[in-house]
């Protein structure tokens, strides 16, 4: 059999938004708090049981892209607006450090626990609707308009109708559903993809001392004694928690070396097994080679793998490489972030290429707006770019930003006949701005 036929059937409407967010990442909470701050209806959905998507669920350990270097001494913020508040709710829960700068990489370590109730804090403070454990299945769409997207969950198959979608789904989900063009990586081949863990019984302070490039040649010494490490270049970040550290360290490809496509449930299942099999290998290692992690142990790993790249959707505007590289301003611009290019490719090796000290580049509200449809948006990793430029545009400051402006665009478009193009996007900068977002930052 090839396929069955599925009846046709009627399905409740279980709700009718002015903004429906799909997906409560990085991206999709700020969109939801911006959209419902706007004064819009807003509701969030997400595939599990708690908001903060990847920061969460996969853990990260520290935001990337919040700052940018200004000089050898100074850093400066390239994201304010709703991730300040995410911050000081963070603060005040004792789950967030200063910047750590680890050569000319910055990340502000925070612990995930934390993250999850300062997550619903703030979607609650801010008057958004969240209906958890409920996955976007389908989509209709009319005259170029998303006029329904179906849902499924506990209480089983039903739609919403909003008027305006934002999609911060990370693989971009709703919009392809919806028959939205998409790149799939560099000519089918995506970044890695990574199983992130958290190790308990370190000794911070010797930990603390330790610069990845130490790491990376104690890595390397436990390869060349017979270790198959995927990968030798590693992220860590010290934990807000006392004897807890944050590693981002393994690799997961295909036994021929290729990275397995995320976007496939295949290889998304295989690529799980894998994650955890290495877990356990770089728990070893760590213990052996590293110091201070002598009687370290993984106390968690991410509920799902860290994705880095999946479906990139097409939009009115494409985010490229030189417009990273030339660190390139455009008028348009909602959001900004000094974050370098980030290369998760074939090798051991991590392919970073840093902007100038004192600079960043500017993302134009096109690449938020879904070429070929009036009401759906995109946030997030799932941006319209190109393979590289999304290297760098996936980090997480740069994810909060893109989320606030185009939760703020959707509700601004609310006036305009729920057309995401008939917002003056002056409008929405002066907004942005008035709200505390960067879009020209201070690195001088």
């Amino acid at each position: 059999m090839k396929t069955i036929h599925e009846p046709a059937r009627n399905v409740p409407v279980y709700a009718q938004p002015d903004v429906l967010v799909v997906g409560a990442g990085a991206a999709g909470m700020m969109a939801a708090c911006a959209a419902a701050r706007a004064g819009a209806d807003t509701l969030l959905i997400d595939a599990y049981g708690t908001c903060g998507g990847t920061l969460t669920l996969a853990t990260l350990g520290g935001f990337c892209g919040t700052h940018a270097i200004i000089d050898d001494e100074r850093l400066g913020r390239t994201v304010g607006g709703l991730y300040l508040d995410l911050e000081g709710r963070l603060i005040r829960r004792e789950g967030l450090l200063e910047p750590r700068r680890h050569g000319k990489i910055i990340g502000v370590p925070y612990d995930a626990t934390a993250l999850r109730g300062v997550a619903d804090e703030m979607l609650r403070a801010h008057g958004v609707k969240v209906l958890l454990h409920t996955s976007a299945v389908d989509v209709q769409v009319e005259d170029g308009r998303v006029r329904a997207v179906l849902i499924e969950n506990k209480g089983g198959r039903s739609a919403i109708v909003p008027r305006v979608v934002v999609d911060c789904s990370g693989d971009g989900d709703v919009a392809a559903r919806a028959g939205a063009g998409f790149a799939l990586g560099d000519e089918g081949e995506t970044q890695y993809g990574s199983a992130m863990f958290r190790l308990t019984n370190v000794d911070q302070e010797r930990a603390g001392t330790l610069t990845r490039p130490m790491i990376r040649e104690l890595l390397e010494r436990a390869v060349a004694d017979g270790y198959t490490l995927p990968r030798t270049a590693i992220g860590f970040h010290i934990n807000p928690v006392p004897g807890l550290v944050h590693l981002n360290v393994t690799k997961l490809g295909l036994p021929d070396g290729a990275p397995f496509n995320l976007a496939d449930p295949e290889q998304l299942s295989a690529a799980e097994v894998e994650g955890r099999r290495q877990v356990g290998l770089y728990e070893e290692v760590f213990r052996k080679y590293v110091p201070g992690f002598e009687r370290a142990r993984v106390v968690d790993m991410g509920v799902k793998v860290g994705v880095r790249e999946t479906r990139m959707i097409e939009g009115d505007a494409v985010l490229t490489e030189d417009d990273v590289r030339g660190c390139r301003k455009p008028e348009d611009r909602i959001a900004c972030t000094g974050w370098p290019l980030e290369i998760h490719g074939r090798g051991q090796a991590t392919h970073w290429e840093f902007l100038p000290d004192g600079e960043y580049y500017g993302v134009p509200w096109g690449s938020l707006v879904v070429k070929g449809f009036d009401n759906l948006l995109v946030a997030g990793r799932n941006l319209s770019a190109t393979h590289e430029a999304q290297s760098s545009a996936r980090a997480g400051g740069l994810c909060f930003a893109m989320g606030e402006a185009a939760g703020l665009g959707a509700a601004l478009s609310l006036g305009h006949g729920d057309r995401v193009r008939g917002v003056p996007v002056e409008r929405l900068q002066d907004e942005l701005q008035r709200q505390g977002a960067l879009i020209t930052p201070d690195l001088a």
